[in-house]
């Protein structure tokens, strides 16, 4: 009997307790998180990223000072380094983009990607890079793999023949967004470091865009 009132007690306690305090069944949370996580990240287009980068191609490397700027599908990527001694800048949408070299030399294509290898002879996936560098899939290509954390961030991704790692996560805002990449397909390599993210306004992309 003693046994009994033990475990009737026991099982009452259990009963009683907030359902708060009780274990959670057990699901996948990475998954949970991800579906939280991505509908915020594809919504969030005005944004400024400003950090570094090395771009890699066979035994060749270049230091490049980065500043990337978006609002609405309007962009500016500023890479400060060795290119037409100091620098290019490029400004387009989704339907086309202009290089700007520092001796003012101006370059326009349909093709960013085929651009920037064409005039600057580095590869450059820019259109990736868009959704890359917020911690997402490119979103008009298909992934081979992906990998979470606990906390539903990619961790590691392979699409378009692109090995894309995330090295670290930084906060900004209610977010928790990339601070380094590292990026590498065959002999051609980049790695990105941000340093701080903003969000951007439309007078600011007025600005950099000269409307």
């Amino acid at each position: 009997m003693r046994v009994l009132f033990i475990l009737s007690l026991s099982l009452l306690m259990t009963a009683c307790v907030p359902v708060w305090q009780q274990k959670p069944i057990e699901q996948n949370s990475e998954d949970v998180f991800w579906k939280s996580r991505y509908p915020e990240l594809i919504a969030l287009n005005n944004w400024e990223i400003k950090g570094r980068s090395v771009i890699s191609q066979k035994s060749e490397g270049w230091n490049v000072g980065l500043v990337w700027q978006e609002f609405d599908g309007l962009f500016q990527v500023k890479l400060q380094g060795p290119f037409a001694q100091g620098g290019a800048v490029l400004k387009g949408d989704k339907n086309t983009v202009s290089l700007i070299l520092d001796d003012g030399q101006r370059i326009s294509s349909a093709n960013p990607d085929a651009l920037i290898k064409e005039t600057l002879g580095i590869p450059l996936p820019l259109e990736a890079l868009r959704d890359w560098v917020r911690g997402i899939p490119f979103a008009k290509e298909k992934y081979e793999e992906i990998e979470f954390d606990e906390q539903g961030r990619i961790v590691s991704l392979l699409q378009q023949g692109w090995q894309v790692d995330y090295k670290r996560y930084i906060p900004f805002k209610d977010y928790s967004m990339p601070g380094k990449i590292f990026i590498k397909k065959a002999d051609q390599g980049l790695r990105i470091i941000i340093l701080d993210w903003e969000l951007t306004s439309k007078q600011q992309a007025i600005e950099w865009m000269g409307l």
